[in-house]
């Protein structure tokens, strides 16, 4: 088994995952297209704030609480 560095994992993902950028995110929040994810630590939003309208699920949970099988699911 070959072990693939943070590197290449980072580029495959964003081969497969479509990015945009802030103005596009906050108009499809607007017009109720999405919901917006914020994975920060709470320590980082304790910092640095909230983004509004955002739900916060750390990263660190982000599998556990949106699978409806999970004991953890939210």
């Amino acid at each position: 088994m070959t072990i693939k560095s943070a590197q290449t994992l980072v580029n495959e993902a964003y081969s497969k995952v479509k990015t945009i950028d802030t103005n596009e995110a906050f108009k499809l929040v607007k017009e109720n297209k999405c919901n917006l994810i914020d994975i920060r630590d709470v320590r980082e939003l304790e910092r640095d704030g909230k983004v509004e309208n955002a739900v916060h699920i750390p990263r660190g949970m982000l599998e556990f609480w949106i699978d409806p099988n999970s004991q953890y699911f939210k």
